[in-house]
């Protein structure tokens, strides 16, 4: 399809008709990203009132950056249409210029960062509570025990802690009792 009969389309889509529906399809297969290509095709599919239609409305939903411009322009038809594509072509090939503003000096941007940390509140450091016990010792609760906890003992060959925590586990886990104390047993296996 040439540029000037995809222009011609698109000002006039009242010229869309079967024929120009296969010259459509083949532009969006090569530019499948066309969005433009898209919208045109959708209103050529619904105008020929083609089965085809929501198959493409799928696929072409997804190249259409803005789906409410989409259906607008699939919904109304006359003057308005053709004004919205106008305005959606021109968006579209307009070249994006963008005013880079200048930053400012970078050294008074430094030096205004500075005063602003400098005016509020400096941090106080944490003062430590002389309640609090900061030796690094652990602290291990009595009755934090786990199975894992109890097997990490028995590998250390921690055997004493490992068959007091295998004794807890069964206290706290009754239905579990024939599983601990096998393992109680084989902890002292490995004692001897």
């Amino acid at each position: 399809m040439l540029a000037a009969d995809f222009h011609k389309l698109l000002r006039d889509p009242e010229q869309l008709n079967e024929a120009t529906l296969p010259l459509l399809k083949e532009l969006v297969a090569r530019k499948p990203a066309f969005q433009l290509g898209w919208m045109l095709l959708l209103k050529n599919l619904k105008i020929v009132n083609s089965p085809e239609f929501e198959a493409y409305l799928a696929k072409g939903a997804f190249y259409v950056a803005d789906r409410r411009k989409l259906y607008h322009y699939l919904m109304i038809e006359g003057k308005k249409a053709v004004k919205d594509m106008d305005q959606l072509a021109g968006e579209y090939l307009s070249t994006g210029s963008y005013q880079i503003e200048q930053e400012a000096d970078p050294q008074e941007s430094l030096s205004d960062l500075v005063k602003s940390l400098r005016r509020k509140n400096s941090l106080k450091p944490a003062t430590l509570n002389e309640n609090e016990d900061n030796s690094g010792e652990r602290n291990e609760s009595p009755e934090f025990v786990t199975e894992t906890l109890a097997k990490i003992y028995m590998r250390q060959g921690m055997y004493k802690q490992a068959i007091l925590a295998y004794e807890k586990l069964s206290l706290k886990y009754p239905e579990k009792n024939i599983y601990f104390a096998g393992q109680i047993d084989e902890v002292k296996k490995l004692m001897n």
